[in-house]
């Protein structure tokens, strides 16, 4: 295995330079380090070449959790706009942003599941982590937050926050719609809301799909940041003046044969007796786009 290759340049006619990275004592070099999901655990793996042979080391690192943690609006629901931001977590096992319709609520409520990773002797890292974690995880009026927590020995605060957050909603009323925003990091997002009296519903990840079951309402606008699929759940009734699904060909489904999809196509019904929109966006990664469906 050659490890090296002449060059000349300013630095000499003997200059080499390494085609595998720095050197370490001894004539090792590291070429890469990657962490990887296995089950429970996280996996860093150090890939080390020492003449013409390859050494991985594997160093795990343990989930530690909290369950059932949970916060709720001091104030009763008034019509505010419900925007969920959660930051989520680097690596989530059945885990991300759940928003569900509950027709017993006056207060909006959260529970979460809150996670960090560290090394199997360093919980007391990881339960740092988590506090901090908790700490940011809030509700007020409509308004509901959960971001990481802090840094501290091998637990690190991309890994640290809601793994599974769920967010419980007044249904609202006729003369009081409610609008809801729903933004994850991580995990995907499913929205429950066909008893709820919709304004308009948003929601956007950034990794993982999307899945909203719907009733009535003014206006929806999903998007995955990430090529991740979307689907949109309707009743059999619908109407929309407007109706865009936005994929690459052949991952656009729509199950509403009568639904006219394009920005001047003529949508679905009576114009002005339903939502005066409807878009679902899967945006290209790494190439391609994901699957946005249209469907009962």
């Amino acid at each position: 295995m050659k490890k090296y290759r002449p060059r000349s340049n300013a630095n000499g006619p003997n200059y080499v330079r390494p085609l595998l990275g720095p050197r370490a004592a001894g004539g090792e070099s590291i070429m890469r380090v990657s962490t990887v999901l296995f089950g429970a655990l996280v996996a860093t793996i150090a890939i080390v070449v020492t003449g013409c042979t390859v050494q991985a080391t594997i160093k795990t690192k343990n989930r530690f959790v909290e369950e059932n943690v949970t916060t709720e609006s001091p104030t009763d629901w008034n019509g505010e706009d419900i925007v969920v931001n959660d930051q989520a977590v680097g690596a989530s096992i059945n885990g991300g942003l759940e928003i569900v319709a509950d027709a017993s609520a006056t207060k909006v409520r959260a529970v979460a599941r809150v996670l960090a990773m560290a090394n199997a002797d360093d919980k007391a890292s990881a339960d740092l982590s988590i506090a901090e974690a908790k700490t940011s995880f809030t509700v007020s009026g409509g308004a509901v937050a959960c971001g990481h927590g802090g840094s501290h020995g091998s637990s690190n605060s991309g890994e640290s926050g809601c793994e599974k957050l769920t967010v419980y909603v007044p249904i609202g009323t006729a003369a009081k719609k409610v609008n809801i925003k729903g933004l994850v990091g991580n995990g995907g997002m499913t929205m429950k809301v066909s008893s709820v009296n919709l304004g308009n519903l948003e929601g956007n990840s950034n990794g993982g799909d999307i899945d909203a079951t719907v009733g009535t309402g003014t206006s929806v606008s999903l998007v995955s940041e990430k090529s991740d699929n979307i689907v949109l759940r309707l009743p059999d009734t619908f109407a929309a003046d407007v109706i865009i699904l936005n994929a690459d060909q052949g991952n656009i489904i729509n199950d509403f044969s009568d639904a006219k999809v394009g920005e001047n196509a003529g949508g679905r019904g009576t114009a002005g007796s339903g939502y005066t929109s409807i878009k679902l966006t899967s945006k290209q990664f790494a190439g391609s786009s994901g699957k946005v469906t249209l469907t009962r």
